[in-house]
C-alpha cells in the first residue's frame, strides 16, 4: 500500500487541529501532512495571567466584539468573543495587536455578569488566520480555553488553559503540539504528531493540579513491504513518564491505547 506525502498549508494545519474545538467531537488528524517531530512542551512563550483592568486592553469604548466563527480566508485572526457553556458561563474577549509573526493574542476573561475578572497574554505568537477555541479536553465539564501559538504544515503548538470545577480563574496548563486533539475513553487528552513519512506519535496526557501531564505515547510506524512502499503499521506504547497514573503495565497500555479510535484511524489511513 504506497503513500505519496503531500505538505499541507499553516491554516489547514490549524483547521484540523481545532475543527471540533467548540464541541465535544473528535479532531481527524490528516496523513498526507508531512513534517518532523516538534516538542510538546516548550518553554519559550513567557505568558501571564493576571487580574483584568476595568477596560479589557486596545478595546475601543462601547466596541462589541463579534462571535469567534468560521474565519475563512482571513489573513490576519480577528477579534472576536467566545462564550462557554459550563457551569461557569464565562465570557471570553480576544483581541490581537501587533504584525502577523509577532502577534500578542490577548484575552479578556468575563464572569457571567460581564464583569472582567482576569487578563491572560501570549506573546510573540505567530497566528494568522486563527483564533482561540474551547473544548472539554478532559470531559470533567469545564471548558479549556485553547490559544494557537504558531502554525506549521505538520505540527501546530497551543497553549492550554484550564480551570477546575466552579473555579474562575484560568491556570496556563502547558503546551500542545500536533494535528490532531481528541478525548479518550479514559478522559484522557489525545494530541495526534507527525514524525515522518507515515509516522505518528499519538500523546496522551492529564490535568494534574491544573497542569498538564504526560502519560505515554503510541507510536505508530510503517513496516517496508521491501519495496520502499508501505505495506501497514505497528503500534508500541512508550511511557512518557505518567505509566503508574495508568495503573497499568507496558504490555497492558500497548494493547489499550493501541486500540484507541485516534490511533485506530491513522493506523487506517
Amino acid at each position: 500500500m504506497g503513500r505519496n506525502p503531500a505538505v499541507g498549508t499553516a491554516a489547514a494545519v490549524a483547521a484540523l487541529l481545532l475543527s471540533g474545538c467548540d464541541s465535544h467531537g473528535s479532531a481527524e488528524p490528516a496523513p498526507n501532512l508531512a513534517g518532523s517531530a516538534v516538542p510538546v512542551v516548550s518553554t519559550t512563550v513567557a505568558p501571564t495571567a493576571e487580574p483584568a483592568p476595568a477596560t479589557p486592553p486596545s478595546a475601543a469604548p462601547g466596541a462589541v466584539l463579534q462571535p469567534c466563527g468560521d474565519i475563512g480566508t482571513a489573513t490576519t485572526a480577528p477579534d472576536c468573543r467566545l462564550q462557554s457553556h459550563d457551569i461557569a458561563g464565562l465570557g471570553f474577549e480576544i483581541r490581537h495587536t501587533g504584525s502577523r509573526a509577532h502577534m500578542t493574542t490577548t484575552v479578556a476573561v468575563l464572569d457571567a455578569n460581564g464583569s472582567a475578572r482576569q487578563t491572560i497574554t501570549e506573546a510573540d505568537t505567530d497566528v494568522a488566520g486563527t483564533v482561540p477555541k474551547l473544548r472539554d479536553l478532559d470531559n470533567d465539564g469545564r471548558d479549556e480555553l485553547i490559544i494557537p501559538l504558531a502554525l506549521a504544515t505538520a505540527n501546530a503548538r497551543y497553549a492550554i488553559y484550564h480551570a477546575t470545577g466552579d473555579a474562575l480563574d484560568y491556570h496556563r496548563a502547558g503546551e500542545l503540539a500536533g494535528v490532531g486533539m481528541d478525548t479518550s475513553a479514559a478522559n484522557y487528552v489525545v494530541v495526534s504528531s507527525r514524525v515522518g513519512y507515515a509516522a505518528w506519535d499519538i500523546e496522551f496526557w492529564t490535568f494534574v493540579t491544573d497542569k498538564l501531564r504526560p502519560l505515554l505515547t503510541a507510536q505508530v510506524r510503517p513496516i517496508d513491504d521491501g519495496t520502499g512502499k508501505v505495506a501497514g503499521t505497528t503500534c508500541t506504547a512508550i511511557d512518557s513518564g505518567g505509566l503508574n497514573i495508568t495503573g497499568l503495565s507496558l504490555g497492558e497500555a500497548t494493547q489499550q491505547f493501541c486500540a484507541e479510535p485516534a490511533v485506530q484511524r491513522i493506523r487506517r489511513n
